[in-house]
């Protein structure tokens, strides 16, 4: 996991099991990207003197648990397993190692890095694929993420995806633009379909709603001086916040942290699973950026 010639990337190793993190630093930005899950847990962009996405301070950074915060990525499924109850929860992808294989920097332009993620013992225990699942990550004056699957079955894979971003706002200040007069399926509610306003989206409660489809563009507006825009091929989003006593029940969360973050999940997470057929490929791209305002 070495780079010849490459400025601005250094490994370093975080928790008990030394987990390998990427830290990048270039003329826009400064982020890490952890190989678990090639997940990334930062992205501070220098011309705004901002935070893009909020990390817990209670991580363990033990093998094979998932990080809270940043960019997990949700896959092969979202939520809990449809049937096996004892599955992880938002799939296995966030919680497994994944392969390093490329970096670049371009000035003027930033880094771009690939990881990849293919399948083997531990993978099949849970699903039962042949696949190849790349990331490409662009980090520039904006953060790009590009989520490629190749079906390399004999049989069509049916899966569901979501990128769970954690962003560092202040939650009851925060107004949530793009889901306006959205339908979606309220999780608190027994999973009644409702209708959004056309008023801008606030946070007052625990929230966990499913937007089947929307635009793909939103803004978060938490009455700083940049607005956080958020622009996805996705068609699909989960806007999530666990309120004051969800929190207390939750050990990678402190009991505050609920007010420094709110989550919009760009994905394919609504009740039909995405299908691949055999040789098929498909993918889908996140782009984070800072507006001033």
């Amino acid at each position: 996991m070495a780079f010849q010639n490459i400025t601005g990337l250094q490994w370093v190793s975080l928790g008990p099991d030394a987990l390998q993190v990427l830290q990048i630093d270039n003329e826009f930005c400064t982020a890490q990207v952890a190989l678990q899950g090639a997940q990334v847990l930062q992205f501070y962009s220098k011309q705004h003197q901002r935070d893009v996405l909020w990390l817990s301070d209670r991580n363990s950074f033990a093998a094979g648990k998932a990080i809270r915060g940043g960019i997990p990525l949700c896959f092969p499924w979202f939520g809990a397993h449809a049937i096996e109850t004892d599955y992880p929860a938002h799939g296995f992808a966030r919680n497994m190692q994944w392969q390093f294989k490329d970096a670049q920097y371009q000035q003027g332009q930033g880094h771009s890095l690939t990881f990849e993620l293919r399948d083997h013992a531990a993978t099949r225990r849970y699903w039962d694929a042949a696949f190849c699942l790349e990331m490409h990550i662009r980090l520039g004056q904006t953060l790009e993420l590009n989520f490629k699957l190749n079906n390399l079955d004999l049989h069509p894979i049916s899966f569901g995806f979501a990128w769970h971003s954690y962003f560092a706002v202040k939650t009851q200040r925060t107004r949530l633009y793009g889901i306006e007069g959205c339908s979606y399926i309220d999780q608190l509610d027994g999973h009644q379909i409702k209708q959004q306003d056309t008023a801008p989206f606030e946070f007052h409660c625990e929230t966990d709603q499913i937007y089947p489809l929307t635009k793909g563009k939103f803004r978060l507006d938490d009455s700083s001086t940049t607005q956080i825009v958020i622009e996805t091929s996705a068609q699909s989003a989960v806007v999530w916040n666990p309120w004051i006593e969800k929190t207390k029940r939750m050990a990678d969360l402190a009991p505050q942290s609920w007010q420094e973050f709110v989550c919009v999940e760009a994905g394919q997470v609504a009740t039909e699973q995405q299908t691949l057929l055999p040789e098929q490929q498909l993918s889908y791209q996140l782009c984070l950026s800072l507006n001033d305002l």
